[in-house]
């Protein structure tokens, strides 16, 4: 009889030992060498040790496909960081509406911009500041200069010993005489915008020629018994 047979008896029958004593020890269960018998406990082997947690099966297991860090995506602004792309090989500049490139000067800018290493752009501006705000600003501190200047000689002239004092109403007048007489619209016109007309010996020059003109020495000559003009203004003997 084998052991699952006398198990099966014992447990049906309830039988007791052969000799009336006390009921027999069971005899200890061998394993079956059938590793298929093996028949586990249930709910044994799939309850975790004491302190260990149950694993829920979410974990991510490392190495799968799609663990991979997200990388972060650059931030609105960054872009303002990165270095500017440097000087061009060829600077193209623009004039700004109603304005003129400084040739000379732009010869003088560049190898400065190209030192820099400064781009288009940042080049471009700095033409664009030169023409908008220098050169304005330039264009009058000369015209305020040359205008305090043309001031000065009028100032000088009336002082002068010769042109000024109290004849100097009559001087300006001879002057203005030999001026009419020999000179044209075109150069009235050019000593009236630059002011040279307030230069003392401008005053000067033309205050002799209209006293010459007015001494009657001027139509006496040795042989033909009058000078021309032109001889008297040129010292012609």
């Amino acid at each position: 009889m084998n052991l699952f047979q006398r198990l099966m008896f014992h447990r049906l029958h309830n039988a007791e030992p052969v000799d009336g004593g006390a009921p027999a020890a069971a005899e200890p269960v061998q394993a079956s060498a059938d590793p298929a018998a093996q028949v586990a406990e249930p709910g044994v082997q799939d309850k975790p040790a004491e302190g260990e947690e149950k694993p829920t099966g979410e974990e991510k297991v490392p190495g799968k496909e799609g663990d991979k860090p997200v990388e972060e995506k650059p931030k609105e602004g960054d872009d303002k960081d990165k270095k500017p792309e440097g000087a061009p090989e060829k600077y193209e500049f623009k004039p700004a509406e109603g304005q003129e490139l400084d040739e000379t000067a732009l010869k003088e800018f560049e190898p400065i911009a190209r030192e820099l290493n400064l781009n288009q752009e940042q080049a471009q501006k700095f033409v664009d500041l030169y023409a908008s705000k220098i050169v304005p600003q330039l264009q009058q501190k000369q015209v305020e200069q040359w205008t305090k200047q043309t001031e000065q000689w009028a100032v000088d002239a009336k002082a002068d010993k010769e042109i000024g004092g109290d004849n100097m109403t009559a001087n300006i007048g001879l002057a203005q005489k030999a001026f009419d007489q020999f000179g044209s619209p075109e150069l009235k016109e050019y000593l009236n915008t630059t002011g040279l007309g307030n230069h003392p010996e401008i005053i000067r020059a033309f205050m002799k020629v209209g006293k010459s003109m007015s001494e009657d020495s001027m139509v006496m000559t040795n042989n033909s018994g009058q000078r021309s003009q032109a001889d008297i203004l040129y010292g012609n003997k």
